[in-house]
């Protein structure tokens, strides 16, 4: 059939809008079809495999509202379990630990192996006759590292992590790092007042880096700043100004960084909730951990050089708690009023949001 719409009406709409209704920010139900359909069908980050550098070291997190353990096998591969005893039901695992044999349930002491298989029932001759050992195990998830990250899916069954950061990893937007060589100087937990997604939407806000950071970044040039999609993620780079030098927060510069990566700022977003930046001397994550409708916390893991000390903490809470934070949170009180609306984006630089949204939307269907 031909099409007799006006040849304007046919032009696709690339302006960038957008796409989520206030409620998408403090709504319940909101909240739990993402835990649901976008949590609970991405990989997430769920620690460092410098947490669990022993056989038998674990670590706990929660993924889409699930309790995760990750272990570090007897043959050093990283699995992850859904963190529930087969008997009774209980989290297995209450914190972080070592073990040097088997995972062992606190209440009735159902012991499962590193590789999840169930290994023993006490009393099991005279109280689980009919017990299938082989059908009890610990319920798996898909695992992946990259950049001594480590992610789960809750989906066994799920692509390979490879899969998932294919165009990011592909593109090297991440740049050209020695991960393996990093390691973690500190770690900060900031909790903020605000649904997760302002603050994602935030990061990838490029707009407001002239005026709400009009000090604290005041020497990066934002006008060279380019930026990308690589698949469902994103990144941005930025140099310094020619008169300006980079605040380095008494850290160590990375040996086998290129010589042109130096004067370089990269702002990156695993999707959906990982922004990540790099410079010269240190790479951080800020993993933004949602814990309620208009609440959640930056987990800030600050990595560089071996013998580096974060002489200061406060240039970098500034930036993401201080200016960051507090405007995230006051967009969140702004959500609340009846006349609170979003006007036009900006045309390139508030395009990720709108992109955002839009795989946001896909998500949720």
């Amino acid at each position: 059939m031909q099409d007799t719409r006006p040849e304007d009406a046919r032009t696709v709409d690339t302006r960038a809008r957008y796409q989520l209704p206030p409620e998408a920010y403090f709504d319940p139900d909101w909240y739990a079809r993402e835990q649901q359909l976008l949590f609970g069908r991405s990989y997430n980050l769920v620690g460092y495999e410098a947490d669990i550098p022993e056989v038998g070291d674990y670590l706990t997190a929660t993924v889409a509202g699930e309790p995760v353990v990750v272990v570090r096998g007897r043959d050093r591969a990283v699995r992850s379990y859904i963190n529930v005893c087969r008997h009774r039901g209980i989290v297995i695992a209450a914190e972080a630990g070592h073990t040097d044999a088997t995972l062992r349930c606190p209440y009735h002491g159902w012991e499962y192996g590193l590789d999840g298989r169930l290994e023993r029932v006490p009393q099991r001759r005279t109280q689980f006759p009919d017990v299938d050992i082989d059908a009890l195990g610990l319920i798996p998830l898909a695992v992946g590292t990259w950049a001594g990250m480590i992610f789960a899916h809750l989906d066994v069954d799920a692509e390979p992590l490879e899969s998932w950061l294919d165009d990011f990893v592909l593109q090297d937007r991440a740049g050209p790092y020695p991960w393996d060589q990093l390691v973690e100087v500190t770690r900060i937990n900031v909790p903020l007042a605000c649904n997760w997604k302002l603050y994602i939407e935030n990061h990838i806000d490029i707009y407001h880096l002239w005026y709400l950071h009009e000090e604290s970044l005041s020497m990066y040039d934002h006008h060279a700043l380019t930026h990308w999609q690589a698949g469902v993620h994103w990144g941005c780079v930025e140099p310094l100004r020619g008169d300006r030098e980079r605040i380095r927060l008494g850290m160590l510069p990375i040996t086998n960084v290129p010589e042109s990566e130096h004067d370089l700022l990269r702002a990156n977003l695993i999707f959906p909730n990982v922004p990540h930046t790099t410079s010269e001397a240190t790479v951080t994550t800020y993993q933004v951990v949602p814990t309620g409708p208009e609440t959640c916390y930056l987990d800030i893991r600050v990595l560089g050089e071996p013998g580096s000390q974060l002489a200061d903490a406060s240039e970098l809470l500034r930036v993401l708690r201080d200016e960051d934070g507090f405007a995230c949170e006051q967009m969140q009180v702004a959500m609340r009023s009846r006349h609170f609306a979003v006007g036009p984006l900006a045309a390139e630089h508030e395009m990720p949001i709108h992109q955002f949204h839009t795989q946001l939307r896909e998500f949720l269907g």
